[in-house]
């Protein structure tokens, strides 16, 4: 057998066992960089320095925490789920997201620098990245579910007992469950949820089993809000996402030293892993004749002088109704029950037909609010966002590869900040936007350094399709990409949605 094919084996391993054991009493130090583990007593740094996010925030470097517009905004802002855009005037709204993001180039995903200096460490791995999400929304209380989905794939994992290569899937899953209420008409907007942290591992082809080989929960708090002023150019959001720390449990090869330390063969295995409190706030300012931060309207309150009118015509007719009935029957006689039913059915006329200039009345009040939206506002905009993202610290932390070569490289022992700019507009209007940002992503690691990203992205308005009847028949769909490129990194995204 090769180094590297050993290498892979304890890599594959030390993961699988890793994520699968429990918390037990510290006993070693964990020693100094570049030395071997010799202790379980250490936890695994899982900071993302770099952005995932759908297409959208991904083409703005990430910073999104101001615009927290729909689910694409969830994900740096938990109060989008309470965002009423002025696209949709019914009382209710929902929102669909689907987004991909595809690491081609991940040389060095989590900025590590040269790891240890050692060409032959292969671990042949590849990543995924899918966040779907749906949000739907009553007046301006709005609840939501965003799922972040991490894939990884570690090809020609050999079992140690059959010699046999294979293949180790992790996958870590983020449920984002949020809540949120746009107070003074949505210009003041809170939102607030819980995170679910999934750790997974199991072996196998497949993208997608129910075999885990282990499965581990934590669980964590968001908070996040935003200052939007009607028809002022500028925003305001901020978002806090306190710490998660996982409880893992003892499965399969662990065994307990004299020491106290867990190992699986002359591995040493951490205690836990975490994702610190990390923080942002964040500006956004827009130029151009496009209005900007527009107040939701519903067709109803549009229209509700004139409805008004046919509720008071419709109490009316139900006055004079009820006089009429009791006049027939003070009067008496034979045909009593037919003058009733007479009666009756020429009133229920008349509130049929209030009925349908309701309905006809509030369509008409659509109609006017979306084209307005769509075709009687200015398309030109240019939007300038910045954030600043804030990372804690990891006790007694130590990186992904460290773990996986059994070797220290500490991860996450001072506060890292990301400063992040972006930019959109429309190039072409109604059919093409352009977005371009660039964000500093830092090192958690000692032995590296910071660098820097360049995103670039663009939506292209496709087609007009109801979805048989489930969307508006004038709704527009779009294509969203973006390219994040960076030292030893580059990623695509990709999503669908609608055009606005």
């Amino acid at each position: 057998m090769s180094a590297n094919q050993t290498t892979k084996i304890a890599s594959g391993y030390a993961v699988l066992a890793a994520l699968t054991w429990v918390s037990l009493p510290a006993q070693g130090q964990l020693g100094s960089e570049g030395s071997p583990i010799t202790t379980s007593d250490y936890t695994i740094d899982l900071t993302r320095g770099v952005v995932i996010s759908t297409a959208r925030v991904v083409g703005l470097s990430g910073a999104a925490t101001s615009l927290a517009q729909g689910v694409e905004g969830g994900l740096q802002n938990p109060s989008a789920v309470a965002y009423r855009g002025a696209q949709w005037p019914d009382w209710y709204d929902y929102w669909l997201a689907l987004g991909l993001t595809y690491p081609f180039d991940a040389g060095d995903f989590y900025n590590s620098g040269t790891v240890f200096g050692d060409p032959e460490r292969d671990l042949n791995a590849s990543t995924l990245f899918l966040i779907p999400g749906v949000y739907w929304q009553m007046w301006h209380f709005g609840l939501g579910l965003t799922i972040d989905a991490q894939f990884i794939k570690l090809d020609a994992v050999v079992d140690p007992t059959t010699m046999e290569p294979g293949t180790l899937r992790l996958r870590f899953t983020t449920f984002h469950i949020q809540a949120g209420y746009g107070f003074l008409e949505g210009q003041l907007i809170i939102g607030a949820g819980l995170r679910i942290l999934r750790q997974r591992a199991y072996t196998g082809d497949e993208l997608i089993s129910d075999a885990d080989e282990y499965q581990t929960l934590g669980l964590g708090a968001e908070l996040g809000v935003m200052l939007r002023p009607h028809h002022k150019r500028w925003s305001l959001g901020a978002s806090l996402f306190p710490k998660i720390s996982t409880g893992l449990r003892n499965r399969g090869n662990v065994m307990e030293t004299p020491d106290g330390d867990i190992v699986v063969g002359d591995l040493y295995l951490p205690r836990s892993s975490e994702v610190p409190t990390t923080g942002s706030v964040g500006f956004s300012y827009q130029f151009g004749p496009r209005p900007t931060n527009p107040p939701w309207i519903s067709a109803a309150s549009l229209v509700a002088p004139e409805l008004e009118k046919l509720e008071r015509r419709k109490k009316a007719y139900e006055q004079r109704e009820r006089d009429e009935i009791a006049d027939i029957l003070a009067r008496g006689g034979p045909d009593v029950d037919v003058c009733l039913q007479a009666a009756r059915q020429r009133y229920a006329r008349k509130y049929a037909r209030i009925k349908q200039q309701r309905k006809e009345m509030r369509r008409a009040a659509w109609d006017t609010l979306r084209k307005r939206f769509r075709r009687g506002w200015p398309r030109r905009y240019y939007l300038l966002t910045a954030d600043l993202w804030i990372n804690g610290r990891v006790d007694n932390g130590a990186g992904l590869e460290s773990l996986l070569f059994q070797t220290v490289q500490r991860s996450g022992q001072k506060i890292t900040a990301s400063p992040r700019i972006g930019f959109e507009t429309e190039v072409w209007p109604s059919h093409v936007k352009l977005r371009a940002g660039s964000y500093l992503e830092p090192s958690r690691f000692e032995q590296s350094t910071a660098r820097v990203h360049g995103t670039l992205g663009f939506d292209f308005n496709l087609l007009k399709w109801n979805v048989f009847g489930l969307w508006p028949d004038d709704y527009q769909w779009q294509l969203t990409i973006a390219l994040d490129l960076a030292r030893a990194y580059g990623a695509f995204s990709l999503g669908i949605g609608g055009w606005y």
